[in-house]
């Protein structure tokens, strides 16, 4: 038999015929395992496990069963089962020791053995109150019942075993990822919180930098040589750079920080707001603009914005080496009926083999001199698409342009859903 199963089986009934009979049934018989030895020592063989032996104990009033499955459960060894007779005059009857084997060990498989007894069979499953560990079998039963309920029940009690054991392990991992996750919040809300301090202190000294470094170009102006002219607009470009670094990590940390507050957005007027913006300053430029009517999110405004701002700047930015730059703002319907919206451009677009490198804080993917940026916009509006429930993801080739789709809880409004053109008009600008 399997060393690590449990074949350890209590008789508790008043009957010594009975006991004779069980142990007949259900100890190993010596004949059979000398038999089994004898062949495997002829032909050279390790010897079968038995699969027919249980250690079987015997107890002959409800008490005694009680003591013994209690010394049981101390000394480790539990029963698997037990076979309890309903009428044991004159100690308890069978519900009573089954009720009370329970209260010491809930695990252990029982059978209630009677020919007759003094509770209504309704009135025993009532009172015990087990579906999954209780079955009742009338005398006399035949050795092949006895034998497959034995076999059949401890194997039952084995596989239980591993079932809890399994489920320990699973709410202790449950257990160990659950205090991981919030040593992870609690240090990224430490580091957030330390990325925001130092960026909020390093803005005045670089402001300064920028300020004196400026002032300073115009006393030389005229009085300098072309090195310390250049060595001067080094460090003035510098200035520049890191403040704009600094203002995106604190754009980043307030996109993680900033409370959310709820209410219907028009990503459709937020989308026209923006491009009209773009188109006043910058140099000239010929663009065609479509942007769908009718779509409404749910979300926090500002963040919402700063999400657009940063996808509309990508696509004005990397379009803007075509001779005509097309920038499509929309939605389509998911697989599963879900909206997701998109922002499309014509541009330079990208390999999809770094596309993992998108929503990277300060990853990019192409040079600063082609165009320019910090690297921190992406990764800000996945910051903020994920703190509204949604994700986001992108679709493009190289110089094929590129589509950025996102999900956002939608929020419906009155009124049919129509797309509007802005016609391909010179002179347009853009950042």
């Amino acid at each position: 038999m399997n060393p690590q199963q449990n074949r350890r089986i209590l008789l508790v009934d008043d009957m010594p015929s009975i006991h004779e009979d069980f142990r007949k049934i259900l100890a190993a018989r010596p004949a059979a395992r000398d038999l089994d030895d004898a062949e495997a020592a002829l032909f050279g063989q390790a010897a079968a496990p038995s699969g027919d032996g249980f250690e079987l104990d015997s107890a002959y009033q409800g008490q005694e069963g009680v003591a013994r499955v209690e010394a049981s459960v101390q000394a480790g060894r539990p029963y698997a089962m037990a076979f309890v007779d309903m009428r044991m005059p004159p100690g308890w009857d069978g519900v009573e020791t089954v009720e009370r084997l329970w209260r010491i060990d809930p695990r252990v498989q029982v059978v209630i053995c009677t020919a007759y007894s003094d509770y209504p069979w309704e009135e025993v499953l009532a009172r015990l109150d087990v579906q999954d560990r209780l079955l009742i079998v009338k005398k006399p039963f035949d050795m092949i019942e006895v034998s497959q309920l034995a076999r059949t029940l401890t194997a039952k009690w084995d596989l239980a075993r591993q079932a809890a054991l399994q489920m320990n392990s699973l709410e202790e991992a449950v257990r160990e990822l659950t205090a991981t996750e919030a040593a992870l919040r609690q240090s990224n809300k430490e580091l957030e919180a330390f990325a925001y301090a130092v960026s909020h202190d390093l803005r005045t000294p670089l402001s300064i930098m920028n300020a004196f470094s400026n002032l300073l170009a115009r006393e030389l102006d005229g009085h300098a040589s072309e090195t310390v002219l250049h060595y001067l607009s080094r460090i003035q470009a510098s200035a520049v750079v890191g403040s704009q670094l600094i203002e995106a990590l604190l754009s980043l940390a307030q996109a993680s920080r900033v409370e959310l507050h709820m209410e219907p957005v028009d990503l459709s007027a937020i989308s026209r707001q923006l491009l009209g913006e773009y188109r006043n300053v910058g140099p000239p430029r010929e663009a065609s603009i479509t942007v769908q009517d009718g779509l409404w999110v749910h979300g926090d405004r500002r963040l919402i914005r700063t999400a657009m701002q940063h996808l509309l700047d990508n696509a004005w930015k990397f379009s803007s080496l075509r001779s005509h730059a097309e920038i499509e703002v929309g939605r389509l319907d998911g697989a599963d009926g879900e909206a997701v919206f998109f922002v499309r451009d014509n541009g330079c677009g990208f390999d999809m083999a770094y596309a993992g490198k998108l929503f990277g804080t300060f990853q990019r993917l192409h040079a600063v001199h082609e165009f320019p940026g910090t690297g921190a916009g992406l990764v800000t509006v996945s910051r903020i698409v994920g703190r509204h429930g949604g994700r986001v993801w992108a679709d493009s080739r190289p110089d094929e342009g590129a589509t950025f789709y996102f999900t956002l809880p939608s929020a419906s409004r009155q009124g049919p859903t129509r797309e509007s053109h802005t016609e391909p008009q010179e002179n347009r600008s853009a950042p």
